[in-house]
């Protein structure tokens, strides 16, 4: 009875290592293939720099899209002023004609 016991003891305990070996084995594969910290704070000046030089390079599109939302709000205001006033207009000539 306890040589069984003990038997299945040792088999969980191998198990148990092959177990810790791959766990092993995934961390020395995580460690080996992703950015530590001070990999990070090293590549961080360049990146802030890469992010700078694409801001430069886009700012004159944004005024460029500024610009066409300028003239198409006034261009609406003006449709909108036209709608309204013929409408008002028309609404006045009916009464009147009415």
């Amino acid at each position: 009875m306890m040589e069984m016991r003990i038997e299945k003891v040792e088999a969980d305990i191998a198990e148990l290592k092959k177990d810790m070996d791959i766990v092993k084995t995934d961390i020395a594969v995580i460690k080996a293939n992703y950015v530590a910290k001070g990999d990070w704070h090293q590549n961080g000046t360049k990146t802030h720099f890469e992010l700078a030089t694409i801001h430069q390079e886009f700012s004159p599109l944004h005024e460029e899209f500024a610009a066409i939302h300028q003239a198409m709000r006034s261009q609406t205001k003006l449709i909108l002023a036209w709608i309204f006033s013929i409408s008002g207009l028309s609404l006045g000539l009916a009464r009147w004609l009415f």
